[in-house]
């Protein structure tokens, strides 16, 4: 164990660690009962340090070195293993900032109060619930399978046209007038379907997309199109590096405090005078209100949508000095257009 040790850069006792987690099992010597480690267990252990180092956790160490072979495979572990890393840098952040804000109220104040604290502390707490309490209810990793490259419409099918789907994005991708070279997001990317345009336009682009088996499709359609695990409520984003955001039918996925947190995502990694659009079904269109109120009654519809909160929304966006226009597309869809404040 000494030997493996100093080899691997790290102490026996930290070899110990990982043998009680049952991610390695070297052979034990019969005389001695000393620990032989093979080239297998050193290559193994090796990949354990190495992906510790980089935050990740144990868990999915496990899952990771069993795919090894396996590209695919090993691609989405690693994919979810990151997008759960990130979630725990952004909640951190959050952390940092109301810790920050909370310290400043207290030097405003002649004795600090246990009420700045604590309405800090239950903000904290209410963004985490949020962030926890979002699923995929509508299987977005079996309409992938299903419907391949048109799975997105799929889901929309009782809400929206074919024509009307792609009108949207058309007009999405006129409003943010892409400039050839500049770094956008795409969120809620889906197959791919609105990242073909604007990768087009020759932008350098970041797809973020929920479904691992979206991305997929993804992926094999835009080979040379950074593409991300992640969701609308943890951007795998540093801040303020996207000159634009587009973000197309995929707000209605979350309810309405969601939909904010989801904003202030956006806001966290858009540059200074950077713009967004968000195109989504308006809460106004007919076909849209069955699937509202099967939603609220909690009924298992696969298009069940939550309403896109186009007056909160555009207060938030307000209260933080954005420039908004608001276009009606058709019946059915809006878009929401904002740029950021320089």
């Amino acid at each position: 164990m000494f030997e493996a040790a100093r080899l691997l850069g790290t102490t026996p006792r930290t070899l110990r660690f990982y043998e009680e987690k049952g991610l390695v099992t070297p052979a034990k010597a019969r005389e001695n009962g000393y620990r032989l480690y093979s080239e297998a267990d050193i290559e193994r252990l090796r990949w354990i340090i190495a992906l510790r180092e980089l935050g990740m956790p144990l868990a999915a160490i496990g899952e990771v070195l069993q795919t090894v072979h396996q590209h695919d495979d090993f691609l989405r572990l690693a994919d979810r293993a990151r997008a759960l890393l990130y979630e725990e840098w952004v909640a951190a952040g959050q952390k940092l900032q109301a810790l920050d804000d909370t310290i400043a109220k207290w030097r405003r104040q002649a004795q600090p109060g246990i009420g700045a604290a604590e309405d800090a502390a239950e903000m904290m707490k209410h963004s985490r619930f949020q962030r926890s309490s979002w699923n995929d209810r509508w299987d977005y990793d079996r309409l992938a399978l299903e419907h391949g490259e048109a799975a997105p419409l799929a889901a929309l099918a009782k809400v929206l046209t074919p024509t009307g789907y792609e009108h949207a994005l058309i007009k999405t991708l006129e409003w943010i007038d892409p400039i050839a070279g500049e770094y956008g997001a795409e969120l809620g990317a889906g197959t791919g379907n609105l990242s073909v345009k604007l990768a087009e336009a020759g932008v350098r682009l970041t797809a973020i997309e929920q479904s691992a088996q979206m991305l997929s499709i993804l992926r094999g359609r835009l080979p040379h199109v950074e593409a991300k695990l992640g969701n609308l409520l943890t951007l795998p984003l540093p801040d303020r590096v996207c000159s634009f955001i587009a973000c197309s039918f995929a707000m209605h996925h979350l309810n309405s405090s969601q939909q904010l947190l989801a904003l202030a995502e956006m806001d966290r990694i858009l540059l200074p005078g950077g713009r967004m659009a968000i195109t989504d079904i308006s809460e106004d269109s007919e076909a849209a209100a069955g699937s509202f109120k099967s939603a609220a009654a909690g009924q298992p519809l696969a298009a069940a949508i939550e309403p896109f909160r186009l007056h909160e929304l555009q207060n938030w966006l307000k209260s933080h000095r954005y420039s908004i226009v608001l276009e009606h597309l058709d019946a059915a869809a809006v878009m929401l257009f904002a740029v950021k404040p320089e």
